[in-house]
């Protein structure tokens, strides 16, 4: 009887620990994907603030080499890989836009780069919101008892996205 006891209560703790932390990679999950679907969002919008900078330059004149943001549409970059190659397009676009500053002073065009500038704010804690979830996901993979849960569910460890800051190419660009 004692030994069924102690058995019945294994099994119940078990159980419980297996709930425990099935709930909590769920919570995790819902987080991530809202995460994912709000950078689907940025980077869409990005693509298209990106567009319209480059039309605007192109009808004031300015001249330079372009980078081509329309393909990003039309081809089927992982969203991992999107993001990546559109910080370096941001990049090089704000590049251009601080070496023809005097070209961009009107209202229109600083509100244009406002609007760039709060998606590329938003796109960047978005990020950082998706990556710490993301850590908290990869650490609960690797430890007791959440790592059985894992196991028994086939959970695979995240990746993480690029996240940099545009400051520090202007703080390189200065030295």
């Amino acid at each position: 009887m004692i030994i069924f006891a102690i058995v019945f209560l294994i099994v119940c703790v078990g159980m419980i620990c297996f709930r425990y932390s099935k709930e909590q990679f769920e919570d995790l999950n819902i987080k991530l994907n809202e995460a994912e679907k709000h950078l689907d969002i940025y980077l869409e919008k990005k693509i298209e603030l990106l567009n319209r900078l480059i039309k605007l330059m192109k009808k004031k004149k300015i001249t330079a080499e372009y980078p081509d943001v329309e393909q990003y549409k039309k081809t089927e970059l992982e969203k991992r890989n999107l993001h990546h190659v559109l910080f370096d397009t941001y990049t090089d676009m704000i590049q251009i836009v601080d070496e023809k500053e005097d070209k961009l002073t009107d209202e229109k065009s600083i509100s244009f780069l406002d609007q760039l500038s709060d998606n590329e704010d938003d796109l960047i804690a978005t990020v950082k919101y998706y990556n710490d979830n993301a850590t908290e996901f990869n650490h609960l993979l690797h430890h007791f008892p959440t790592s059985i849960t894992a196991h028994f569910l086939k959970m695979q460890q995240l990746e993480f996205y690029y996240n940099e800051k545009r400051e520090t190419f202007e703080i390189l660009k200065e030295k």
